[in-house]
């Protein structure tokens, strides 16, 4: 079990953690030689597809902590049965990223050109309601 507590602050910095509610079992952490938490993933499963929500590395990890960090994330995958992954990359701006993007095209991912991306809040009124 992961303690939600030992993620480094500069970890959560920029993020709505205090918006959040988090799944341990469906959070990876990435470590440094002193054992150390370095990165974060967090996802979600849905229907046997698991959506990567967000990762993120201190700049102070070792070259091979994302890698590790996914190696160990898709093992864990394998394990639950899980038939995949999906998640939307900004690999212009976020270096993490970019990486997850080379990996998985070296893995035969699928990547799409263009995406319109909805996040709608349940808490606000729709059409129909009063």
């Amino acid at each position: 079990m992961i303690d939600l507590n030992a993620i480094p602050d500069t970890l959560k910095a920029d993020e709505n953690w205090p918006l959040l509610t988090l799944d341990p079992e469906w959070i990876w952490l990435a470590h440094n030689e002193a054992e150390e938490v370095v990165g974060i993933l967090i996802a979600m499963e849905g229907h046997g597809l698991v959506f990567i929500w967000r990762i993120k590395m201190l700049d102070s990890a070792p070259y091979w902590a994302l890698g590790q960090l996914l190696r160990q994330f898709i093992r864990d995958l394998r394990k639950r049965g899980c038939l995949g992954y999906i998640t939307f990359l900004d690999v212009c701006n976020k270096s993490a990223e970019m990486a997850l993007a080379r990996i998985a095209s070296r893995s035969g991912a699928l990547f799409t050109t263009a995406a319109t991306i909805v996040v709608g809040s349940v808490n606000a009124k729709h059409v129909g309601e009063r």
